[in-house]
C-alpha cells in the first residue's frame, strides 16, 4: 500500500507542476482568464488542501527528503519521456 500511495502521490505532485508551470505561462501571455482562471483557482485550492494533508503522513525527515528526490528524479525522466525540457520557455510573437 505504501507503495502505491507513494507512486500516486508522485503523480499528483508531477501534474500539479505542470499545471502551475502552464498556467504561469499562461498568464503571462494574457490566456488565463474567465472560467478557466477561476477553475484553476478551484484546482489550485484544493491541490492544496490535498498535500497539506498528505504532508501529515510523512513524519521523518529521511522520508521527506526521499521523496524530494523521487519527485526531483521523476520530473526529469517524465520530461524527457513527454519532450517537455524544464527550460521550456514559449515562442515569442512578434507584432
Amino acid at each position: 500500500m505504501n507503495m502505491l500511495l507513494s507512486a500516486a502521490h508522485l503523480l499528483n505532485c508531477e501534474a500539479n507542476n505542470l499545471v502551475e508551470e502552464a498556467s504561469d505561462l499562461m498568464a503571462e501571455n494574457g490566456l488565463l482568464l474567465g472560467d478557466l482562471k477561476k477553475l484553476h483557482n478551484d484546482f489550485v485550492r484544493v491541490a492544496d488542501k490535498y498535500f497539506k494533508e498528505f504532508a501529515t503522513l510523512v513524519t521523518t525527515d529521511t522520508a521527506k527528503m526521499d521523496m524530494f528526490s523521487d519527485l526531483d528524479g521523476f520530473d526529469k525522466s517524465f520530461r524527457k519521456w513527454a519532450k517537455v525540457p524544464s527550460d521550456w520557455k514559449s515562442k515569442e510573437v512578434k507584432q
